[in-house]
């Protein structure tokens, strides 16, 4: 089984120049852009100054929604190097699973989700669950902005998900046979969007889970006897990564994620967990040879070299020759086992069509080259009604 947090379906870290703000909708780009673009639900306040005081809330933030709304910020003027510079906030607290909560000048600011207003008795105006809501179902990780103890604004963003996502999701799932689940924070509305893009099936999206829900359900699914491998990026992945049997970095993420994690991927390419489980299964192989071809050679040598044939040839093997025979058989093993500098990574292909998401180009088709994959495999992406032998039946 392997885990995945939300945040690796779409593009955490890489956040570009043409990040789009509108005060009803974020302009939609295609996958292979990496990029998040947030929506303004502006409250009685002017975008300004309420992306002012979330920059400024933000500042010293790891997390992706914080680079977001820092490079959103940035298109409006604001942010360090900027015509209106950031200011330095105190009293910074980041509680875990709901936000981050501070005191800019005499404004106190918190942000983050339904949890954190309940949990810092939030004065909710008429309007913010609506637009929580509206947002979120539209994909989009909806985050309040409480401006001195009252609900002001409401941020959306939205993590396209990328190629690599849906490509490495469905490899795994049809060619190595793992399953795939989500873990998430975010609310099921907007982990479901993220996860049917990318081709997890509902019924393995598990959402609105904080950092020790993460833990149990690891801890569940190797009770039921299942190896469970988690990938992740954040600081609220990090005790997942630590309880997995294989936990999986993101080269981009927190340094505790890499300190928690067995494996890191420093390139911060999902394909490079399909080129982890090849090698391994590749390198898997390989010690297996080396053993069989050891025991074999050793079984056989073992006996001349003692003697078994001098009843009958009256000759005994000289001893420079069983010499040579006992360095033969480690330099074959040690040559077997440089073969595998001669290892190339999986190779891919996709092909693009319109039919599978009711006009919507996506992915429609995979192929897949790999050491351990000894025939090219091709994948049929489908969606889940067409998994049941039913028509499509994507939004």
């Amino acid at each position: 089984v392997l885990l995945l947090s939300d945040r690796l379906a779409g593009e955490p870290e890489d956040m570009s120049e043409e990040n789009d703000i509108s005060t009803e909708k974020a302009n939609c780009c295609g996958s292979d852009d990496h990029r998040e673009s947030v929506v303004l639900e502006a409250r009685h306040k002017s975008t300004e100054k309420v992306m002012y005081y979330s920059a400024c809330a933000e500042q010293s933030s790891e997390h992706p929604i914080a680079k977001a709304i820092l490079t959103k910020a940035e298109d409006l003027g604001i942010g360090q190097g900027q015509t209106r510079p950031l200011e330095e906030v105190e009293h910074f607290e980041a509680e875990v699973g709901k936000g981050v909560k501070c005191t800019v000048g005499n404004v106190t600011v918190h942000m983050g989700n339904r949890r954190c207003l309940a949990a810092n008795d939030i004065n909710v105006t008429p309007g913010t669950f609506d637009a929580m809501e509206y947002l979120e179902n539209m994909g989009r990780t909806a985050v309040a902005v409480s401006i001195n103890g009252r609900t002001e604004a409401v941020l959306g963003i939205m993590d396209h998900a990328k190629d690599e996502a849906a490509l490495t999701v469905n490899v795994l799932q049809h060619v190595f046979g793992i399953k795939v689940h989500m873990l998430t924070g975010d609310n099921i509305r907007t982990a479901r969007a993220v996860a049917h893009d990318i081709g997890i099936p509902a019924a393995n999206v598990i959402a609105d889970v904080l950092p020790a829900g993460k833990i149990e359900y690891v801890k569940r699914l190797r009770s039921e006897g299942e190896r469970v491998a988690m990938v992740g990026d954040g600081i609220n992945d990090s005790p997942a990564l630590a309880e997995a049997d294989v936990g999986i970095a993101i080269g981009s993420g927190t340094k505790i994620a890499h300190e928690a994690a067995g494996i890191v991927l420093v390139n911060s390419k999902l394909t490079d967990i399909l080129v982890a489980i090849d090698l391994a299964k590749t390198i898997y192989l390989r010690i297996r040879l080396n053993f069989l071809w050891a025991l074999g050679y050793n079984s056989l040598a073992i006996p001349v070299a003692a003697g078994i044939f001098y009843p009958m040839t009256h000759t005994a093997l000289p001893p420079f020759v069983a010499a040579f025979a006992m360095a033969l058989s480690s330099v074959s093993v040690l040559t077997s086992s440089l073969s595998l500098n001669r290892y190339k990574p999986p190779t891919f292909s996709k092909k693009y069509g319109r039919d599978i998401r009711g006009g919507e180009l996506g992915i429609e088709k995979i192929g897949f080259i790999a050491s351990s994959v000894k025939r090219q495999e091709e994948i049929i992406v489908q969606c889940d009604s067409m998994l049941r032998n039913e028509p499509c039946a994507c939004p």
